[in-house]
């Protein structure tokens, strides 16, 4: 993740945006209180799915169990017949 001030992001304004949609590329905009993250539109509908999903209750553990089970090599395989 890169850093940048506000001066240094609105200067190349046009090629920070260009680089966070084409290259995936995350930004730390840092300001003198606070900061902000700039992110692509599809790394932010990504984030909002997960979050979403963890907020299932019981769907974390269930999932690090099927990861487990994976892992272990306890699943089945599904056909179609």
């Amino acid at each position: 993740m890169e850093k940048l001030t506000p001066a240094a992001a609105k200067e190349n304004f046009e090629n920070v945006v260009k680089s966070v949609i084409e290259e995936n590329k995350v930004y730390h905009i840092e300001c003198e209180k606070d900061s902000a993250i700039l992110i692509s539109y599809k790394r932010y509908k990504i984030l909002q799915g997960k979050l979403e999903l963890l907020s299932i209750p019981g769907f974390r553990e269930s999932f690090q169990i099927s990861l487990e089970q994976i892992k272990n090599k306890e699943t089945q395989q599904l056909t179609n017949e």
